[in-house]
């Protein structure tokens, strides 16, 4: 055997196990995307990657976990800057109005983020449509 086909052979192989490598992780992501489709509303949260940045000044006061009969979502507590209020924190963060944040390759799955003043701290809702 010539040193050309052996090397036209390990190619060949390379090139079949990169193929089937890639399309296994496309079957995966697909998996994974009709899995939060079907199952989102059972306790399954959006990654932290998708929470907002907190802006300097604020600061977290608590983070956690609420459930529903609805699914359940990750909440931030945050108390604003000095002489800032929920609202104008709100403003800055993008989050006037409830978010819908598209699918992404990490997380697919459309996740939903709003927030609410109370009690001078501003509550922020991160969860899964």
């Amino acid at each position: 055997m010539t040193s050309r086909t052996a090397l036209r052979r390990r190619s060949k192989r390379t090139l079949v196990a990169v193929s089937v490598t890639l399309g296994l992780l496309s079957c995966l992501w697909v998996l994974s995307f009709l899995w939060l489709q079907v199952f989102k509303t059972e306790g399954s949260l959006p990654p932290r990657s998708r929470m907002p940045a907190v802006p300097s000044g604020a600061t977290v006061a608590d983070e956690g976990m609420e459930c529903a009969s609805g699914g359940c979502w990750r909440t931030i507590t945050l108390v604003p800057a000095a002489g800032q209020s929920p609202e104008d924190l709100a403003r800055e963060m993008g989050l006037s109005d409830e978010l819908r944040l598209p699918p992404t390759l990490f997380d697919p799955a459309t996740v939903y983020v709003g927030a609410r003043p109370k009690e001078g701290e501003l509550i922020v809702r991160v969860g899964y449509l």
